[in-house]
């Protein structure tokens, strides 16, 4: 579209005119490699996907940066994600007759807010009709010379785009047409993460779909590749990686080789990111730091035949073939980094945050905290800073809220309405002086395609006025006392900091079943860490701190008794209860019997070596003493060094001790009879015998 002439009416074009302008925008949207800025305006999603209505977004080309004499391109878009189509709705331009005052000015007009902007149009045009899930594009162009461009001061200038007649819609954005002077030095930080978890370390499928061609940690690499941009690492990638040994996936290990042959600037997060304000708050003096990952390791993957360039190499072993495991600072390992940096969730600072974070100092090395410009009683005039003598790096927040949204907007338009907002801001930050640097930062974030990283880093690489600088860079430049504003505590926060540390206890405790505790004393810190990360907000961070709680109970009672009721019928015989070993390590226990009455003597303690996995018969020495009855026994599991484990368990055991010497009794009378018997039949039949043979000759003597 062309810009009005001044006082002319709005002509109307001829069909194949409107046609030709449709495809010419459609083309623009295409073609361009970095699009413009354009702010929606903000609408409230319907909880029913049939009653989402239509947003408008502008764009202007160059990331919002107009040069005097260069043509304004501003491409308006109008989706229509559900519900019944749009027709065709006439739509025009409009630009501010005087830039904007200063940052907050700004905010406010992106927010909604033009009080005090007097708008002149400059373009009109028609939007064509919009399908159901579908996005018309219409471009306004305006010429350099028009009068309403022509001669304008340097400054940023709202632009307003709307439609009229039955669908109103509007999009703010803003141009910006540069100063002249001295550059400013621009630094940039990126974090290098992954999505928040709950597990302590990534899985190797995981790392496979991260570290593939299309995946997130490969775009990251992908956008800063090239540029100066500062890394934030999270180490506990570097890690995940290393943990697997010659089981890591090939993309994976092809990521790490890339991550450390770049030569950008780096510093290390804390591992899984985790939350440092909430940690000190919390009533940490240090914060927490991994202590073993040695249960992510399989003795497999680690022998002398498995090392490669980027996986750590085992040392060597004094058994042969037997595995040799690399260290914590080797599988944590991110390159040459910047110590001491630390980089706290946005807004979450405090004088007891800097304070503490400020004694981590060593020689050497200066503890650096990066606090956002929005947690401060004012801006500062540079982001080199200091608090309290701490020194406190300051990013601009506008600056970088408005990169943040770029960054993690896969639709152009809207993108292009998060750089333009980028720009303007800019803008303001600007001091002139390379010796009062800006920094801005990518906050955390997942799922961001290269396009729009690149597009991020593209605005920051080529804005007007500024020079990309580092982080380092930033350190040598004059700092300036500033003072910390109201910082966005959260105490149900610091509150799971303190319960999952007790967890923890609990567990140290627990793993004295282990012959390597660390097994898993390392995986609990891990997994606290990961569930600690600032990415884990509002409920989703509720629901991860309540589930892990309840996986550490769980862990807490997989190891106990399995046992019945006894009948002793005899002077002394085994009590025979199971261990159950739920974990996927062996145990070793010691199960301790006590009974609550004295005609019952049991071995008090009996050393037990349970399988991984399985249920391990014991055996407990019984010995009943002369009398009947039923006792209690009650059996414990304890660990080697006395911690008690699992829940205390108790039998009855039904006491019949004389049984056996009555039996014995009733055996030898019943063998006193047999054999009585015997003797009377014996003597009995050979009295018979021999008063038959007695018989036939005293009948002979009578005959005779």
């Amino acid at each position: 579209m062309t810009s009005l002439p001044s006082g002319s009416p709005v002509p109307r074009r001829p069909l194949t005119r409107r046609l030709l302008a449709t495809l010419a925008a459609a083309a623009l949207a295409i073609g361009l490699a970095i699009p413009g800025a354009a702010h929606a305006a903000p609408s409230t999603p319907s909880p029913s996907a049939s009653t989402t209505p239509p947003t408008l977004s502008a764009a202007p080309a160059g990331n919002g940066i107009l040069r005097p004499g260069e043509p304004l391109t501003v491409l308006a878009t109008l989706a229509n994600p559900a519900g019944a189509p749009v027709p065709p709705v006439s739509a025009t331009l409009s630009i501010g007759t005087a830039p904007l005052a200063d940052d907050a000015a700004l905010s406010r007009w992106l927010e909604g807010d033009a009080s005090g902007i007097a708008l002149q149009q400059i373009a009109t045009g028609t939007v064509d009709a919009t399908a159901s899930g579908a996005q018309t594009s219409l471009s306004f162009t305006v010429p350099g010379t028009d009068a309403s461009l022509a001669g304008r001061g340097p400054g940023v200038y709202p632009v307003l785009a709307q439609t009229n007649g039955g669908v109103p819609l509007a999009a703010r954005t803003v141009v910006v047409i540069p100063a002249d002077g001295a550059a400013t030095a621009l630094a940039l930080i990126v974090p290098i993460t992954a999505a928040p978890r709950t597990s302590g370390l990534l899985t190797a499928d995981e790392l496979a779909d991260l570290t593939a061609v299309d995946g997130a940690l490969s775009a990251q690499l992908d956008a800063v590749d090239g540029s100066l941009a500062t890394l934030a690492i999270d180490p506990a990638i570097p890690a995940a990686i290393r943990v697997l040994g010659s089981a890591a996936p090939p993309t994976a290990v092809a990521w790490l080789q890339r991550l450390l042959a770049l030569p950008n600037d780096r510093f290390a997060l804390q591992f899984g990111d985790a939350d440092l304000a909430a940690q000190i708050r919390s009533g940490v003096t240090t914060p927490l730091t991994p202590t073993s990952l040695r249960a992510y390791m399989s003795a497999a993957d680690f022998t002398q035949a498995q090392a490669t360039a980027t996986l750590p190499t085992p040392a060597p072993s004094p058994s042969p073939g037997a595995p040799s495991f690399p260290d914590l600072a080797t599988l944590l390992d991110i390159g040459p980094a910047d110590a001491n940096v630390f980089w706290p969730a946005t807004d979450s600072v405090d004088a007891g945050t800097v304070a503490a974070l400020g004694a981590l100092s060593s020689d050497g090395d200066p503890a650096r905290v990066l606090v956002a410009s929005s947690n401060l009683t004012s801006p500062p005039a540079s982001a080199a800073s200091t608090v309290a003598g701490v020194a406190t790096t300051v990013y601009d927040a506008e600056v970088s809220a408005a990169l943040t949204r770029a960054a993690g907007e896969n639709d152009s338009a809207r993108r292009g309405a998060a750089l333009a907002a980028a720009s303007g801001h800019l803008a303001f930050a600007r001091t002139g002086d390379a010796d009062r640097p800006v920094l801005a930062v990518l906050d955390r974030g997942t799922d961001r395609s290269r396009v729009s990283l690149r597009a991020a880093l593209g605005l920051v690489a080529s804005t007007p006025g500024f020079t990309p600088s580092t982080l380092a860079a930033l350190a040598d430049a004059p700092a300036a006392e500033v003072t910390l504003g109201e910082a966005a505590t959260d105490d149900a926060r610091a509150a799971d900091v303190t319960n999952l540390l007790a967890d923890e206890q609990v567990i140290d405790r627990f793993a004295t079943v282990l012959d390597e505790p660390e097994l898993l004393t390392g995986r609990e810190r891990a997994e606290v860490l990961q569930v600690l990360s600032v990415s884990w907000t509002g409920d989703a961070a509720r629901t991860a701190i309540a589930d892990h709680r309840a996986d550490t109970q769980t862990t807490l009672d997989s190891v106990g008794i399995l046992s019945s009721d006894f009948r002793l019928v005899s002077s002394s015989a085994p009590l025979r209860p199971w261990v159950r070993n739920d974990l996927p390590w062996p145990i070793s226990v010691v199960l301790r019997a006590q009974p609550d009455d004295a005609r019952l003597r049991v071995q008090a303690n009996t050393e037990i070596d349970a399988q991984a996995s399985a249920n391990t018969r014991a055996e407990v020495p019984v010995e009943a003493r002369i009398a009947n009855g039923e006792v209690g026994v009650a059996m414990q599991l304890y660990s080697p060094t006395g911690e008690p484990i699992g829940a205390r368990q108790s039998v009855q055991v039904e006491v019949r001790a004389e049984w056996e010497s009555i039996g014995l009794f009733v055996i030898i009378g019943l063998v006193v009879v047999f054999l009585s018997v015997g003797v009377v039949r014996t003597i009995a039949h050979r009295r018979r015998a021999h008063a038959e043979e007695s018989a036939p000759e005293t009948d002979q003597e009578i005959r005779t």
